[in-house]
Order: structure tokens, then sequence, then C-alpha cells
């Protein structure tokens, strides 16, 4: 097989994937996942959290990907002069390509995973850096339910018989905001 024509099958591979995870999004959203997004919530709502960072992941992926296939045959049309043998056998690049296609899918998810996991984290740390100033600007700590719900949008462990001050300024702690020494906890509604 002539090298031009087995670095246009890799283009061709990356190309696939690309659009593949560009329209991942799309092709996953089930009728029911759909309802989900579409139910209004009263506060923030960890399905939409989630499936706008897998949105955002796989269109990144897909996008880099169709950034690659582009370079691989740009680099075939402007370098590599045609008939130039690459590999004498046809079942060897058939087979090297079917191995790159594996690999990469295997890559492919893995950032995916990645890009997704860090955009929930940041998304979780917005939020939670929000709530934090509504309570410093209100200098008291009402209910620590939600307490609860941020410590689990920025992934943090529970410890049994945590007080409420101190998932506080854990949180706190984890969106880099200092609290103030006479924030109010008497109003809380719920004790951990």
């Amino acid at each position: 097989m002539n090298l031009d024509k087995f670095l246009n099958l890799l283009a061709t591979i990356f190309g696939a994937l690309g659009s593949m995870y560009v329209m991942v999004g799309i092709m996953n959203m089930s009728p029911d996942f759909m309802l989900r997004l579409a139910t209004p919530y009263w506060d923030l709502s960890v399905p939409q959290i989630e499936a706008l960072a897998n949105q955002k992941a796989e269109n990144l992926v897909g996008f880099g990907c169709v950034v690659v296939s582009f370079m691989l045959s740009s680099i075939t049309i402007a370098f590599v002069p045609d008939g130039k043998l690459a590999f004498q056998s046809k079942w060897l690049p058939s087979v090297l390509a079917v191995v790159v296609a594996v690999v990469l899918y295997v890559i492919v998810e893995c950032i995916s995973g990645n890009i997704s996991h860090r955009e929930k984290l940041g998304i979780g740390k917005v939020a939670a850096s929000r709530y934090l100033d509504t309570i410093i600007k209100e200098m008291k700590v009402s209910d620590s339910a939600d307490l609860s719900f941020y410590a689990q949008l920025l992934e943090l462990k529970a410890v049994s018989n945590e007080s409420t001050r101190s998932l506080v300024h854990r949180i706190a702690a984890e969106v880099g905001k200092t609290l103030p020494p006479t924030l109010d906890y008497s109003a809380i509604k719920q004790n951990r």
C-alpha cells in the first residue's frame, strides 16, 4: 500500500471518530433524558450539569479528531509523493489501521471522561462559590441540606458526625473563599 493511501486511511479514521463524537451528544438523547433536561427544577439540576459537561467534552474531543484528520490529509497532499510505497502487503496496513482505530477510541474515551469530570467540578465550584457569596452577604447559614448538595457537586467526601460549621468551611476552602468569623449558624434548620 502506498504511503499516501495509508495516511488518507488514518485521516479517514480520525475524521469518522471525530464526527461520531460531535454527534454522540445528540444520539444519546433519549426521550426520557430530554424530558429530565426540560423539567424545571427549583434550583440547580445535577442531570443538566452532567449532560452539559459531557456534551462539551464530547464536542471538544470530536473537534480535536477532525483537526487531526485535516492535518493528516494536508500533510499527505502537501508532502507525500504519489506512489511512495510504505507497505508491501495490503493486510499489514489494514490491521495497523484497525489497531490505531481501537487505541484511538480508548484514548479519546479517556480524554472525554477527564474533560467531562473537570467541567462538572468547575460548574460545582462556580455554583458553590455563588452560594457562599449569598451566605456571606446574609451573614448566616440557614439550611444544611443546601450544603450537602454543594458538597456533592464538589465531590467532597462525607465525614461522619460532621457539623454544619465544618462542612461550610470545607466547601469554602475547596472554592478558595474565606468565611467571616462572625457568620451566624444559629438559624440552621437541620444540623448534621
